[in-house]
């Protein structure tokens, strides 16, 4: 009897599981950009939904866009995939909107690349007051890499292809706003993401 009760929870939480998921949720569908938005709207051409659920962003004309989700968040774990298509490339992600950004790529300033970094010269600590040396060990130039990024108070941890990066303590961070992918301005860049998905914690 006993073991068919525990066959019984068992399978009882199988299905909770099945039935509730991870809670994670796409930012990306894989089909269309809808919950997106170009800024400056004018280069929207920049941002494309390819074949295989991709979002490519290239910019030939070297001008400067973000796409940003039309929803604002606070707290969360966000993932994705990324593949960088040019030898020089300048984007990342803006956790909650305008201001601190990990970035994916090479810096302007610094020229040298600065993957999963934290770009924050809002806070007076320097330009990229979370680094780290472990980006030419981790980073899979040209290849499909995975950036793991959580948000937590005014606190930034990023991991990259499972290994943790930066943890980072903002001062003048967003306490909300949209999620944000850019195109530098004055470099010729393409790059792709996939498997977009949102933790909210």
């Amino acid at each position: 009897m006993k073991d068919l009760m525990r066959i019984g929870m068992l399978l009882t939480v199988v299905f909770l599981a099945s039935a509730f998921g991870t809670g994670c949720n796409k930012l990306f569908d894989g089909k269309t950009l809808n919950g997106w938005e170009c800024d400056p709207e004018e280069v929207a051409s920049h941002w494309q939904v390819k074949k295989g659920k991709i979002l490519h962003g290239e910019n030939s004309d070297k001008k400067g866009s973000m796409l940003w989700t039309t929803d604002e968040y606070i707290d969360y774990e966000l993932e994705l995939d990324y593949q960088t298509l040019t030898d020089d490339y300048d984007t990342g992600v803006f956790p909650r909107g305008e201001g601190h950004q990990v970035q994916i790529g090479i810096s302007r300033s610094l020229q040298k690349d600065m993957t999963a970094c934290i770009y924050a010269p809002k806070d007076d600590r320097g330009s990229y007051p979370g680094q780290t040396d472990k980006v030419a060990e981790f980073h899979k130039l040209g290849e499909w890499n995975h950036l793991k990024i959580i948000v937590t108070g005014k606190r930034i941890q990023t991991i990259l292809n499972g290994e943790p990066f930066v943890d980072y303590e903002g001062i003048t961070i967003n306490d909300k706003g949209p999620i944000g992918l850019q195109l530098h301005q004055g470099v010729h860049m393409a790059v792709q993401f996939k498997n977009i998905t949102i933790k909210e914690l």
